[in-house]
Parts: structure tokens; sequence; C-alpha cells
């Protein structure tokens, strides 16, 4: 018992390792997903502000461009005697720098090469914040970022940098304004807070609760999962503990049951399985014991009669010219127990058909000879048989040709056994090709089998009528299900819809493809 409860513990606790590392899993993908989606966003946030600078200083340069050419005066730097500055004829430049169209794009700057600013717009954040002023100097940009960049533009026409290390996207575009020694420069920022707020709001929350969800509905459907394979495996347990009268749950067995909790049909085809099993093994426990019965009160009553007969024979209670029936009579009994054991013998080994063995034959000749041979039996008992051979092509089957024919004499006796008086008996022969099998019915006019007995009666040792008035051991159809499993081949018993009877139907195999050419 210990050991069989250890193993229960290991495969429980491999179980939740690999649920939790499942779970695990998920959540670590999730979180690179969380994180990508992200980084994609705060990336087209960076993209769109310096796309919008870029695009405002171009479009700046080339105002500035078209109003230096219409008014063909350059830019001139002042002082005023108060100390102010003055840019003199820039106003008009002014106008566009300060206007909503460009502002709302950032803070603006027209310089020369060395930084001189010559025209600005008052935006409210400034990226600018080092600019020198005296009393007797222009005002300059100091920083040394923006000089190598306006450094930069100066040979290539246009360059760009920016920044995101202080909670804000910074993009700064600096343009050479065609045709002038001047310099149209646009730096914008955006704050980070917004996009990240945006993003718990409409990705990050819903993606969470998308994700709980998702790991408690995987919880429950591996717990319901595990619930019918738990039960099938304490109702195994206790099987092979010799409790036979055990079942699995029924809310896991029913099929078309919406009470059900089987989360899969597989689950509950397994479970209906292992029910048949159990009963299965349960009714062979029955049969067993009912064999053992049946195979003492067999070999007893010969026995005894041999004991009997020798016992009288050796103290002379049989006299002499009496001993040669009796010994006839001692034979019988002894080739009685002989067959028995024979048929016992053989019910093992059928099953393994011998390969030197296998043959190609014409399956309606095989039934004409057969049903030819049986005519004293249909005589007997006045019986009519119907054959309905298909007469082909495909009508030549393949396999050891003896234990086959043995199958269609236990099958055709069978139903001459249960069948009346001036009955009927049908047999009926039909190639299939696509399955490449030749399907063998025999039905008759008898009482037919219950369905409940029907899987039941190729059992070994099961007899359908307890009261044994049939003869026999219980091993015809037995034997002939092992003969046919041995060439891959099956039977069924079915309801006889034509005669009313018991309906055995069966098939044979194709001769093998490579040896048919």
């Amino acid at each position: 018992m210990a050991p069989r409860t250890e193993g229960k513990q290991v495969s429980a606790g491999f179980a939740v390792f690999l649920i939790s590392f499942l779970v695990l899993a998920t959540l670590i993908v999730f979180a690179v997903l969380l994180f990508l989606s992200y980084e994609n966003m705060y990336n087209n946030l960076i993209a769109q502000v310096g796309k919008g600078t870029e695009s405002a200083a171009e479009d700046l340069s080339s105002d500035v461009t078209s109003i230096i050419s219409l008014q063909s005066i350059p830019f001139e730097y002042t002082t005023n005697d108060d100390g102010t500055d003055n840019f003199k004829n820039s106003r008009i430049i002014d106008k566009f720098v300060n206007s909503q169209t460009y502002s709302s794009n950032g803070a603006i700057y027209i310089t020369d090469v060395n930084g001189r600013i010559y025209s600005r717009n008052s935006f409210v954040y400034d990226v600018f914040d080092n600019i020198l002023t005296t009393e007797d100097a222009p005002v300059y940009i100091a920083q040394k970022n923006i000089l190598e960049l306006i450094s930069e533009a100066d040979k290539q026409g246009i360059a760009k940098t920016g920044s995101n290390n202080t909670g804000r996207v910074v993009s700064v575009s600096c343009v050479k304004i065609t045709g002038t020694p001047y310099f149209c420069i646009v730096s914008n920022s955006e704050g980070t807070e917004e996009t990240k707020q945006e993003y718990i709001n409409i990705i990050f929350i819903p993606a969470m609760v998308a994700m709980v969800i998702a790991i408690i509905l995987y919880v429950v459907f591996v717990y319901f999962s595990l619930m019918p394979v738990k039960d099938i495996s304490q109702a195994i347990a206790k099987v092979a503990e010799g409790d036979y009268s055990v079942r699995v749950n029924p809310k896991y067995s029913q099929q078309n049951d919406f009470t059900s909790l089987s989360v899969s049909s597989e689950f509950t085809e397994m479970a209906i399985t292992v029910n048949r099993m159990i009963e299965s093994l349960e009714n062979q426990e029955h049969d067993r014991e009912m064999f053992i019965s049946s195979i003492a009160h067999d070999i007893r009553t010969p026995l005894t009669s041999i004991n009997g007969f020798v016992t009288a024979m050796l103290d002379g209670t049989i006299p002499a010219e009496k001993q040669d029936h009796y010994l006839e009579l001692i034979k019988q009994q002894t080739d009685r127990i002989r067959t028995l054991v024979t048929q016992m013998t053989e019910a093992s080994s059928l099953s393994h058909p011998d390969p030197d063995m296998m043959e190609e034959f014409n399956i309606n000749d095989m039934i004409n000879d057969i049903v030819d041979n049986l005519e004293a039996q249909l005589t007997d008992k006045q019986i009519r048989v119907i054959k309905s051979l298909d007469p082909g092509p495909g009508i030549t089957v393949y396999g050891e040709a003896q234990q086959l024919c043995r199958v269609i004499i236990n099958i055709i006796t069978n139903a001459i056994k249960f069948t009346p008086m001036n009955g009927e008996i049908k047999i009926t022969t039909e190639t299939n090709p696509k399955q490449r099998k030749v399907f063998i019915s025999v039905e008759d006019s008898g009482a037919g089998v219950e369905e409940s007995k029907r899987q039941r009666i190729f059992e070994s040792f099961y007899q359908a009528d307890p009261s044994r008035k049939a003869e026999g051991f219980g091993l015809g159809l037995y034997i002939c299900k092992q003969i046919l499993a041995g060439h891959g081949q099956t039977i069924i018993c079915d309801e006889g819809r034509e005669l009313g009877g018991a309906k055995f139907v069966f098939s044979f195999p194709y001769p093998p493809e490579n040896q048919e050419q």
C-alpha cells in the first residue's frame, strides 16, 4: 500500500509543478508582451514629436526664405539706447515665428552659425535654458549640443537631436534657410506621463484583467480535467485491490448529459470504457467461479464413473465377459475429458495463426462445402438454408484456411442448435474493396440473444443459457473471436431483422496487395 500512495503523491506533485510552470510561463510571456507594447507606444511618441519638429522647421525655413526673397533685406541686430534688443527688419518674420501655426510646434529660433539669435517666439517650455545675454552683445545660444547641431546643419542642410531621460520626450530640429547664412531651429517636448496613463488605461489594465480571467479559467479547466482522471484512477486502484463493485462516478461517464462535469468527451469515453472494463472483470470473476464449478462438475462426473467402473472390475463385481463394454464406457468418459482440456488449451493459442499455413481460398466455395457437410443436422430439424453469396470479384480471402473454416462451422452449428424445427438460416457474403474485407453474416430464426448478453457471449466459458440445457462448454464463440482476432478481424452479434433471431457478422481479409499482383 505504501509504494502506491507514494507514487500518487509524486504524480500529484508533478501535476502541481507542471501547472505552476505553465502559469509562470504565461505570466512571463504576458509581461514581455506588455513591456514590448509600452516600448512600441513610447517609440511612437518619440517618432511623432521628432517628425513634428522636423516638419515645422522645414516649413518655417521655406517661409523665411520666401520673405527674405520678397523683402530683399537681411537680418540686422542692434541694441537700443535703453539696452533692449532690436531685431531690425524682422518684424514680419517675428509674426511668423510667434504665430499660432508655428508656436504650436514648440520653441522656435532663427540664428546664424554662431548661435546668434535673430528671432524667437515666447514658448512656455524652452529647452534652451542656457542663453548668455550681455549689455553690449547680442543674445547667443550657449548650449554646446545645439551649437553642434547648427554646425551639422550648416554642412548637411538639416540636423536633429533629442533626449528622453527626464520624463519628457525632447526633440530639436535645425534646418538651414536656403540662400542665407541663417538657421531655423524648432524644439518641442512631450511629457511621458500622459502616454503612461493612456497606456495604463487602454492596454495595461484591460490586459491584466484578461490575464487574471484567463488564469482563473485555465486553473478551473485543469481542475475539472483532473477530477475525472482522479476518479478513474481511484476506481482502477480499488479494482486492483479486488473490489469489482466500484464504478466511475456517473457525472463523468454519462454521455449527452448537460449536468456532467467532464470537460472533454474523451474523458467521458474513458470513464465509460473503464466502467465497461470493470463490469467485464466482474463478469469474468463471476464466470470464473461458475467455470470452476462447471469444470469440477464436468470432470467429476466422468471421473466418478471411471473410478466406479475400474473399482468394480478390480474387485470382480463386473464379470470378465462384460469388461469390454465398461472399458468402452470408460473410453467415452476419457474422450470427454480430453475434449474439454483440448478446447481449453486451444482457446489460449488460436490468436496467433501460423504464417506458413496462410493461403488464399474462395470463401463461397468453403461455405457451400460446409453446408453440404452439415446437411444431416439441417435435415434432422428440417431447417432451410438461404444463401446470398456475393459472386465477386474479390471473393477470394486470405488466412489459415483450416481455422477460418472452423469459425464458419462453429457459427453455423450454433445457429442450427438454436433454430427451432422447420426454421431458417440465411448465410450472406459481401465484398468491401475499400476496407479490403469480405463480410459474412449468419442469421437464424431462433429466439435471438438478449441485447445485454450480445457482448458477453464471446467471453470464455460464458453460456447464455445458465440452465446448461445447451450442450458444450461455452468456448465455441470465444474460439471464433480468438481466431478472427489473430487475422485482424472482428465479429459481432446483432438482432436479425429479416428472420428475427440472432445475426452474427464477421469478416475475412483480402489477400495482401503485393501477393495479388
